[in-house]
C-alpha cells in the first residue's frame, strides 16, 4: 500500500489549549479524503515509568473527563522547545510528582493515537526519591502513590490506567527488576 499524498492547506484550529488540525489526502483511489486530528504537527510528548529504590512505581493518579474515572497514569506531559525526552521526562516528574529521577533511560517512542499528529516518548527512571514539592499547573489535580511493578502490568491490562504502551516498552527491562 502507497501513503497518500497530503493535499494543503491544513486548517489549524484551537480549542481551549487543544490544537485540531484537519488535514485533507488525496487518496491511492484518486478520491479525497479529509481528517480532524488532535495536536499540531511535530508535537511531542514523554512518560516516565519512575521506580523508587525498592522497585515501586511512582503514580500519578488523576480524574479524567473523558472516562469520567480516577485513573492511575504515568508521570509525562509536553516536551518543551529545546528539550529532549529525557530532561522533559526529569521535570515532568519533579513538577507532577515532586519525585526527583536518580538515573534515567530512553526507552523509545510511539503514535499513541492514528489520529494523533504527535509522538510519545517513554523514559525509565530508577533510584526516584520523594522531594515533597509537587510544582501542579492550575487544572492539575494529581494524587501521588507507588504501587508495585506486578500491579503496574496488572492495571495495563486492565481499564485502569491510561499508559498501556509505555508499560509495554518497559515491559522487558520491568520483568527483570521484579
Amino acid at each position: 500500500m502507497k501513503a497518500w499524498k497530503r493535499i494543503e492547506p491544513t486548517t489549524v484550529t484551537k480549542v481551549g489549549w487543544r490544537t485540531i488540525v484537519t488535514k485533507t489526502f488525496r487518496r491511492s483511489d484518486g478520491h479525497k479524503t479529509s481528517f480532524d486530528l488532535l495536536h499540531p504537527d511535530g508535537q511531542e510528548f514523554v512518560g516516565v515509568i519512575a521506580l523508587t529504590p525498592d522497585n515501586h512505581v511512582v503514580i500519578a493518579r488523576q480524574f479524567r473527563p473523558g472516562p469520567e474515572l480516577v485513573m492511575d497514569e504515568l508521570p509525562g506531559g509536553f516536551i518543551d522547545d529545546g528539550e529532549t525526552p529525557v530532561q522533559a521526562a526529569e521535570r515532568e516528574l519533579l513538577e507532577e510528582t515532586g519525585y526527583k529521577v536518580g538515573t534515567i533511560e530512553y526507552l523509545g517512542k510511539f503514535h499513541k493515537d492514528t489520529y494523533m499528529n504527535s509522538v510519545w516518548h517513554v523514559c525509565i527512571a530508577e533510584g526516584c526519591t520523594p522531594t515533597g514539592k509537587q510544582q501542579l499547573e492550575l487544572e492539575e489535580d494529581v494524587e501521588v502513590t507507588t504501587i508495585t511493578i506486578e500491579q503496574l502490568i496488572q492495571n495495563t491490562k486492565s481499564d485502569n490506567m491510561t499508559d498501556h504502551a509505555s508499560v509495554l516498552l518497559a515491559l522487558d527491562k520491568l520483568h527483570g527488576l521484579m
